[in-house]
């Protein structure tokens, strides 16, 4: 009965604190569909295949390749100037990364050689977003200048391919397929318009960065023989695929439709 009594009172005081608000129009929930772009110059993305078979330029190929988020969310207004929200993330792209191969004969001087290969695999990322969005100036939630603050969590698969030259063979990637999750936290400034006061159109640019992804650089193998290949196979795939993310998540241009649900 005590429990029926606390549940009762939260829920007149989330209602009471609803009323008070006076929301847009009396409205305080946005359903919004929207997508973060970026672009991808020197990576692989998402349009690389469609470009590859249909554009000759390389020069071409490289300035139309974006990158691009999907994120659909959720935002109620809780205060004249304030707003949170939560929504899902979605990411999908082609990455690219190098083994190398580094070879040092210890009985034969100055016998030293370098091989490589690159191999190529595809990132799925599906996640959530939590944010809260502050108006600016002489406006209120849901129109006008804003500063929005996300923190954003992606859990990835991967699925790696290979070449691998017969002398590396040794090296080659073992594990085909993995998985991992990655957060980043951003900060975008934009701005709202409402349509019919139950349409708004969202445009921003955001700047970000996630919590790891910076270690894709190739390492030297020291020793052939003596190195744990499996270990850095691995982390080797996962070091691309976290920086494939990191590379599409630091700058973006956002656009997005909402509907001012009731």
């Amino acid at each position: 009965m005590k429990k029926l009594a606390i549940s009762i009172i939260g829920i007149i005081l989330c209602v009471n604190a609803l009323a008070q608000n006076p929301g847009y129009m009396g409205n305080h929930f946005i359903f919004s569909a929207e997508v973060s772009l970026s672009p991808s110059w020197t990576h692989p993305n998402p349009l690389t295949p469609c470009l590859s078979a249909n554009v000759e330029s390389a020069a071409a190929r490289r300035y139309l390749g974006l990158n691009y988020f999907v994120t659909p969310n959720i935002e109620c207004i809780v205060w004249r100037k304030g707003s949170i929200g939560a929504g899902y993330n979605y990411y999908n792209s082609p990455f690219n990364g190098l083994v190398v191969q580094y070879f040092e004969y210890p009985n034969q001087p100055n016998s030293t050689y370098l091989q490589q290969y690159e191999f190529t695999g595809n990132i799925v990322a599906h996640g959530f977003n939590v944010f809260y969005k502050q108006y600016l100036g002489d406006t209120r939630a849901p129109l006008g200048c804003f500063a929005k603050f996300v923190f954003d969590g992606f859990f990835y698969k991967t699925t790696c391919n290979e070449n691998v030259p017969h002398e590396m063979e040794y090296y080659a990637i073992a594990q085909k397929e993995g998985k991992g999750s990655l957060f980043g936290l951003k900060a975008e400034i934009g701005y709202d318009y409402v349509f019919f006061n139950r349409l708004r159109l969202s445009v921003g640019v955001s700047l970000g960065t996630t919590f790891g992804g910076y270690k894709a650089i190739p390492k030297l193998l020291d020793d052939g023989i003596e190195i744990d290949t499996a270990l850095e196979r691995n982390l080797r795939v996962s070091s691309y695929a976290r920086n494939r993310i990191l590379n599409a998540y630091w700058f973006g241009l956002k656009v997005g439709i909402g509907f001012i649900a009731f």
